[in-house]
């Protein structure tokens, strides 16, 4: 499963991927760098599609889009047996 959604609404402007399960390219998104809140990877779209690579059951990858008014998280949390 993966989904991109985004949110605006007065000076917020978010825009997030996220997939679960497996692996996932999206495809009509802003250009921009994404990181990844799960493991802190990051990717620089310039051609309007993303690749998220997920293995296993029950993970998934949380790609932010980094703006400069609005920036993206980086990595939550720290290593251990989850997240993975």
């Amino acid at each position: 499963m993966a989904f991109k959604r985004r949110y605006t609404g007065g000076s917020v402007d978010s825009f997030a991927l996220v997939a679960i399960s497996g692996s996932a390219t999206v495809s009509g998104i802003p250009n921009g760098t994404y990181r990844d809140v799960v493991t802190g990877d990051t990717k620089v779209v310039t051609g309007g599609s993303l690749t998220a690579s997920v293995t296993g059951k029950g993970n998934l990858r949380a790609y932010v889009l980094d703006l400069p008014d609005n920036p993206a998280p980086g990595r939550v949390g720290a290593d251990g047996p989850f997240p993975r």
